[in-house]
């Protein structure tokens, strides 16, 4: 899995050091967990975030029978685009938005002139220009990022603005997607209690329950793990010293108790379990913060 690249070097991911965390009464409950872990290749998130946009396609063209007619309805699409990073709650250089505008230049090829900043874009669009706008991330776990950047205020040369306005103005005629590489359900349920279905939602993959490491559907567990299994979870990430936050950031289920077992090649987002992560009371980590 090394070698095909479905898991980091060595050197940044320990599965041997992190399976000696568990007794022998454990190791088959740990073993599945790990086995239910994906890591996402930066060769990987670059193909899954140009599939995503692709799919857009179902969404713009009109007539999928006539190939002319689509080429054209697509290309009109991809030459009004105008990509936006998500920022976060308190927006920094750090957010992951500025790493998928790049890869918007970089991997789908669209002119650098047509990524903007949240307030490049607002202050285009408030002031007459014409565009669809494309918002780009790599994660969506409870959606607030995504809210906050769609109703924060930005200074336009019309005034202070947000995208919720702008959308809502009479004869607004510009479209909005976000492209995430992966979006949660949770997400997506508070994406369209805050905006609507004014902004569609487009990821290469939907993560749900079956997805959660703390939920009795899972498809990390085996049929006779459905109950054993997140309950394991909770033991040892009690013995780990993690502690229980009813699901606030660094709570042993992750954040929005999402109980989460993936990372990026770029890190990994709140909602992964603390315990593939923390090195408390001696605790070995599976992947280290700043090293895939």
């Amino acid at each position: 899995m090394v070698a095909t690249g479905l898991w980091p070097k060595r050197a940044n991911f320990d599965p041997t050091a992190w399976m000696t965390n568990f007794g022998t009464d454990e190791r088959s409950l740990a073993q599945r967990l790990l086995e239910g872990f994906t890591f996402f290749s930066d060769e990987l998130v670059k193909q899954m975030f140009r599939s995503a946009f692709l799919s857009l396609s179902s969404l713009v063209v009109s007539d999928k029978n006539d190939i002319a007619v689509a080429r054209n309805e697509w290309s009109q699409f991809v030459d009004s685009m105008i990509v936006v990073r998500v920022t976060g709650e308190t927006p920094n250089d750090a957010d992951s938005g500025f790493a998928f505008s790049r890869l918007a230049r970089d991997v789908l090829m669209l002119p650098e002139g047509r990524i903007a900043s949240p307030e490049t874009a607002l202050n285009f669009l408030a002031a007459g220009g014409a565009g669809n706008v494309l918002f780009v991330d790599d994660f969506v776990g409870s959606g607030n990022q995504f809210g906050d950047t769609w109703e924060r205020l930005y200074v336009t040369s019309s005034g202070p603005c947000s995208f919720k306005q702008l959308s809502s103005q009479s004869g607004c005629k510009t479209r909005f997607f976000y492209c995430p590489v992966i979006c949660t359900d949770l997400g997506r349920k508070n994406i369209h209690q805050r905006c609507g279905s004014v902004v569609q939602i487009v990821p290469a993959h939907f993560f749900g329950s079956r997805q959660s490491a703390l939920s009795t559907d899972s498809s990390i567990w085996r049929d006779d793990m459905r109950t054993e299994g997140p309950e394991f979870v909770r033991q040892a990430s009690k013995r780990a010293g993690i502690p229980d936050l009813n699901g606030a950031e660094g709570c042993w289920q992750g954040f929005h108790k999402l109980g989460l077992a993936l990372a990026f090649s770029h890190g990994y987002p709140d909602a992964t379990l603390p315990l593939f992560y923390t090195n408390a009371n001696g605790w070995k980590p599976l992947i280290r913060k700043g090293t895939l």
